[in-house]
């Protein structure tokens, strides 16, 4: 049982915040004990769909769900050409990028369906900053992103998604989102397609990418790019001092 504080939500919600995966070999009530021993506000539990029993467990116990997490993966990455419309052109971003990605991300998340949004305890205000925040650091690189593409028109960025490694086989897409005045031009299906490129580029041999259950647009462009479904999980949270 391991139960990591997560510093960057402590210190963005003012409460003291903590996360852990859960599997059915679990002691629920053990995890709440240690909650309770740690001090914690809020504890943010990841668990697999199919794990019925420590779902009802975690039910019972008070913790209610937030989201579920859909994830696909590319087991057989192939090339695919960028095409944009003419006035728009494709780049990787640097760390001055990051302001304009993070501004670009608060349109693109404002009211995202996310585990934070849809907790009624948590300010969707500060829910908005998770996505900003995580946007300016991806352009930072490090922990958050190895690369992050970019969809500009002349000087603005209107379109953005970070990769990262996971190991030597397997990439991930991070985070990604199109300016909601851009949408419908197909941008989205051109980001994950320099995705694909760049899994190549590093002789990936796997690509995943998540996102909640309810947001159909890009599950359909992940099937249209050979994505298939993996797993998914459910996000709970309980709070033990509000």
């Amino acid at each position: 049982m391991k139960i990591s504080l997560s510093e960057l939500d402590t210190k963005r919600f003012g409460k003291r915040i903590a996360k852990i995966s859960v599997d059915d070999s679990m002691d629920i009530d053990a995890i709440n004990d240690a909650c309770v021993a740690l001090d914690l506000n809020m504890l943010i539990v990841r668990c697999p769909t199919s794990d019925i029993s420590s779902i009802q467990k975690l039910e019972k116990s008070g913790y209610f769900l937030t989201d579920t997490l859909v994830y696909f993966q590319n087991k057989k990455i192939s090339a695919s050409p960028i095409q944009l419309p003419v006035g728009f052109t494709w780049r990787t971003a640097n760390k001055g990028d990051a302001e304009a990605v993070s501004a670009l991300a608060g349109k693109c998340f404002s009211n995202f369906a996310g585990h934070y949004h849809t907790d009624p305890y948590l300010d969707r205000k500060d829910a908005d900053l998770v996505y900003t925040s995580w946007a300016f650091n991806s352009c930072h690189f490090g922990p958050f992103s190895d690369q992050v593409f970019l969809i500009c028109q002349e000087n603005n960025i209107v379109g953005f998604l970070s990769t990262k490694k996971i190991d030597a086989e397997n990439g991930e897409i991070i985070l990604n989102g199109v300016d909601p005045a851009c949408q419908k031009n197909g941008f989205y299906a051109e980001l994950v397609a320099m995705a694909k490129n760049w899994a190549l580029e590093e002789n990936l041999q796997n690509l995943s990418v998540s996102t909640q259950i309810s947001n159909i647009a890009p599950q359909k462009v992940w099937c249209r790019h050979g994505f298939e479904p993996l797993t998914s999980f459910h996000t709970f949270h309980k709070w033990f001092n509000q």
